[in-house]
């Protein structure tokens, strides 16, 4: 079939996602032909011109679609289907021929197939159909993604508590869990607002109800709204369905609203009213919809502040301060440190398959003298790096980010030199850096911190005091 490669169909960008697609077909051009309209539809294309090429193609490479002539040289399409799905069920078969009878069809669709398409065919028709199977590998794909996700989900722990501090927060939060209430945390960035607000909901009167959370700085100004309130078909430009907001999929249990200090004021004024009467309306829409949601408020910034300036509504301050519970900083929490590291630790460990279980002496030390600007978040990310680092059972101090480095080179005592008469100036450097390897316990990137030389330069000395001896 003559075909044309500036024919409409082929100006479709290339998308992100690419799927294995197999053609089995006797006819090279018609081969060529289906390859190409695959690849402009996201698929890796991968041609077999007989049923024993393609047997072979469909164990050896695993394809997620396969396009199949029915009456092929050396056997039937047939085989193929049944092949593709005994190998796999989810394999998606589309079979393209001049000769099938009813009866060949109604098999066919016993064994799995996904359509039948007949000679001649029309491109623009297969175009659609492979269109529509890639859409549907994104969606399988989404959807083990999220088995997954879910099959690894452990039940949420508690927040460490073991700083009298912590122990007051969670105190406060046990009050409050039981009540209709709306909660308003306030902290610094990364220290866990999400974590506590995710153990309100889970000591709440319905644990099972649903969960969500919005980081409203993290979403366009003016999408906020929208994805809080939801949305008609036709609102606005993209808008070809209708969508449902998470104050709408949270209803019966907890939605969190993050960053809320970000939030423009005309959200803010919706987000009062639906405070004030617990009822919304879709953006774009005129039906009043109840919802009861309870809604947790998170700020990295004091609010009053920016009621003073402006930026932030009276009215709405006054409704979500009722119930203001503050999180500490986690240099405020010290007893809590090595816990959360030790958490953090196991955590990691599983998730790699790593034998990590301990922090050494030293590197505790490291982490109790460090001020953590980035707070637990910052900890999470430092010890995900050193359990990937550590070869053995420990986190040495060696594994920590230099920035955690709290290595001081003790002087030179009369007792631990032992230098010749008339030493050289080459053997005082090498007994200097001897010593300063010993306290950074070996670690040559650190001790060529610590004398103010390249790396390169401290592994050529050595190297050359190897050779010298």
């Amino acid at each position: 079939m003559p075909h044309n490669k500036d024919h409409a169909i082929f100006d479709k960008p290339q998308p992100d996602q690419w799927f294995k697609l197999l053609i089995i077909e006797d006819e090279p051009d018609m081969a060529n032909l289906l390859a190409e309209v695959a690849q402009q539809a996201g698929f890796e294309t991968t041609i077999a011109l007989n049923v024993q090429q393609g047997l072979q193609q469909l164990s050896n490479h695993s394809p997620q679609v396969v396009l199949t002539d029915l009456k092929l040289p050396d056997g039937s399409g047939m085989q193929v289907v049944e092949l593709a799905k005994q190998l796999d069920a989810q394999i998606q078969v589309v079979m393209i021929t001049g000769y099938a009878s009813l009866q060949d069809a109604i098999d066919a669709f016993k064994f799995g197939l996904f359509d039948l398409i007949t000679k001649p065919f029309d491109v623009q028709m297969v175009k659609n159909l492979l269109d529509r199977l890639h859409e549907y590998q994104q969606h399988y794909r989404r959807m083990a993604q999220m088995e997954v996700r879910l099959a690894q989900l452990e039940k949420p722990l508690a927040p460490i508590s073991e700083s009298p501090v912590m122990i007051d927060v969670l105190s406060q939060i046990e009050q409050v869990a039981q009540l209709d209430l709306s909660v308003l945390i306030t902290g610094e960035t990364g220290v866990g607002k999400g974590v506590l607000a995710r153990y309100l909901h889970d000591s709440g009167v319905n644990p099972k109800a649903p969960y969500f959370e919005l980081n409203c700085a993290a979403v366009p100004e003016n999408l906020v709204e929208s994805e809080l309130f939801g949305y008609e078909k036709g609102a606005f430009t993209g808008a070809s369905h209708r969508k449902l907001g998470l104050l709408e999929l949270a209803s019966g249990g907890t939605l969190l609203l993050d960053e809320i200090n970000s939030t423009r004021l005309e959200v803010q004024a919706k987000l009062l009213h639906f405070l004030q009467n617990q009822t919304l309306v879709r953006v774009g829409g005129s039906e009043t919809i109840k919802v009861n949601v309870r809604l947790v408020f998170a700020t990295n910034q004091p609010l009053k502040p920016l009621v003073d300036a402006g930026q932030f509504r009276e009215d709405l301050y006054y409704r979500i301060n009722v119930f203001p519970i503050c999180l500490p900083p986690l240099r405020e929490r010290p007893q809590d440190l090595i816990k959360l590291a030790e958490l953090f630790i196991h955590l990691y460990a599983q998730r790699f398959h790593k034998s990590v279980h301990a922090i050494s002496p030293k590197a505790i030390e490291a982490l109790n003298h460090y001020d953590w600007p980035g707070n637990i978040r910052e900890l999470e990310n430092i010890i995900q790096r050193s359990v990937v680092l550590a070869k053995g059972d420990t986190i040495e101090l060696a594994h920590l980010p230099g920035e955690l480095h709290q290595t001081k080179v003790p002087a030179l005592n009369n007792g631990q030199v032992s230098l010749p008469e008339e030493a050289s100036l080459a053997e005082i450097e090498l007994l200097w850096i001897h010593h300063v390897l010993e306290a950074c316990q070996g670690n040559k990137t650190l001790a060529a911190q610590k004398l103010g030389v390249d790396p390169s330069t401290l592994y050529r000395k050595l190297q050359q005091q190897k050779t010298e001896h």
